[in-house]
């Protein structure tokens, strides 16, 4: 793969962590691990910024080469802190990717493209916003209810699951498995095939903490497996915690929530809401610096 034209390169005088200055490097697309902090790695994602987007076949040969769970491609619009965006994964593009966005708002941030405190992005799913809030960045989401699977579903994800639980709820292209505790969801050993089968994005199970254990900090618990958009194991899927939070704020009779996404490396998740939007917060760290050969 040859180098990338219409790549665009940081200012002069980049920041990482919204305030130490950087010299600016040759790169041309950064992976930033999303919900990083002194306990939990995150999720990475590779970010790009382009003064035009490739063609989609070629998104896709980028997202192979970079090989991050996600890479979000993004393209500064006329308006002022306004940008499109596009997200991949190793095979397929994704209609959303919240972990992706909040990297790419962390990065933006660090980099000096914005001009003010937020930041939007126009996708084929609408209007998204980010923004700072101290040493956090935040992102806000629609809302994403999910009612119950009927019988054949929950027979269908009960069998690919195979564990005891006490709910299955679906939302357009997720399933939300509710079990009887945080035990439960991380012991939990998933058969990646069987879940593969499952027509659907992934499969989210959760379950609430103990709030006298090592976890009780958090109010819920959960895992994502998407092995069918060639994600094993989400180490932090945001979107997943669109349909989650309603879920459990209704659930608790509470708006503000912290969440574990208990995966490998793990992450921390700030849940709560404004004007039907789930507002999700989290910390960020740069990774390496990643250039198309």
């Amino acid at each position: 793969m040859t180098a990338q034209k219409g790549f665009i390169l940081p200012p002069a005088s980049s920041k990482d962590s919204f305030g130490v200055s950087r010299p600016r490097n040759d790169r041309s697309s950064e992976v930033v691990y999303a919900f990083a902090d002194d306990r939990f790695a995150g999720n990475p994602a590779a970010v790009v910024l382009y003064d035009r987007f490739p063609a989609t076949a070629e998104c896709l040969l980028l997202a192979q080469h970079f090989r991050q769970p996600v890479t979000v491609f993004l393209r500064a619009l006329q308006e002022i802190d306004h940008f499109e965006v596009r997200w991949f994964t190793q095979n397929s593009e994704l209609d959303l990717c919240g972990h992706a966005t909040l990297a790419a708002t962390y990065w933006l941030f660090c980099a000096g493209y914005c001009r003010s405190n937020r930041v939007f992005y126009h996708s084929r799913g609408g209007l998204l916003e980010g923004w700072r809030k101290g040493d956090i960045v935040q992102i806000a989401l629609p809302v994403i209810e999910t009612i119950p699977a009927d019988p054949m579903e929950y027979e269908i994800v009960q069998k690919a699951i195979d564990i005891p639980v006490k709910e299955i709820r679906k939302a357009y292209d997720d399933y939300i498995v509710v079990v009887d505790d945080e035990r439960a969801v991380l012991e939990y050993l998933p058969n990646f095939r069987s879940i593969a089968e499952i027509e659907c994005r992934g499969v989210a199970i959760t379950g609430l903490t103990d709030r006298d254990g090592a976890i009780g900090e958090f109010d819920f618990v959960s895992r994502f497996f998407s092995p069918r958009i060639a994600i094993d194991e989400d180490q932090v899927c945001v979107s997943a915690h669109c349909k989650l939070y309603p879920y459990w704020a209704r659930l608790l009779r509470r708006t503000d929530l912290r969440a574990l996404q208990a995966s490998v490396s793990g992450g921390i998740l700030e849940l709560s809401s404004s004007d039907g939007r789930v507002i999700v917060g989290g910390k960020a760290k740069l990774g390496s610096t990643m250039v198309s050969t």
